[in-house]
C-alpha cells in the first residue's frame, strides 16, 4: 500500500477544508480517494505520511495531517517571503477504515508547478 497525490494547479484563494490534489502519481492498493483527498486504510498497520506544500505569494500556509478528525502533525510555510515550503512527516498506527487527509488551518492559497511542489504521500511499513 502506497500513494502519492500531487497538486499541479496553483490556487491563490484556497483557505479552508481538505487539500484535494488533482493528480494521483501512484495509488497502490487504491486507498487514496482523488475526489475527496482522503486516504482510507485498506489494512491495519503502521503507516508513514508526508506532506510538502508551497505557500502562494507570501500569503503563508499552514496544513495539518489529520487522522479521523484529529490533527496529528502540522506544517507551516512562513509568509515572510514568496514561495516558502512547509513539510512534515508522521508515523501513525491505523486500523482498517481509518481516514487520513491534509487540512487547511492557516493562510491562503498554495503554489505549484506542472511538476508538483505540493504533494501528499503515504505508505505502509
Amino acid at each position: 500500500m502506497a500513494f502519492t497525490a500531487a497538486a499541479t494547479s496553483a490556487s491563490s484563494t484556497w483557505n479552508s477544508g481538505t487539500l484535494v490534489s488533482n493528480v494521483v502519481i501512484s495509488n497502490v492498493g487504491n486507498g487514496y480517494n482523488k475526489s475527496a483527498g482522503v486516504f482510507t486504510a485498506p489494512f491495519p498497520g503502521t503507516y508513514v505520511f508526508y506532506v510538502s506544500a508551497n505557500e502562494y505569494s507570501a500569503q503563508g500556509l499552514g496544513l495539518d495531517i489529520v487522522l479521523n478528525n484529529v490533527p496529528k502533525a502540522r506544517l507551516l510555510a512562513s509568509n515572510s517571503a514568496s514561495n516558502q515550503t512547509g513539510t512534515n512527516v508522521v508515523v501513525l498506527v491505523l486500523q482498517k477504515g481509518d481516514k487520513v487527509w491534509v487540512n487547511h488551518f492557516h493562510g491562503k492559497g498554495f503554489w505549484t508547478q506542472t511538476v508538483s511542489l505540493t504533494t501528499f504521500t503515504g505508505f505502509r511499513i
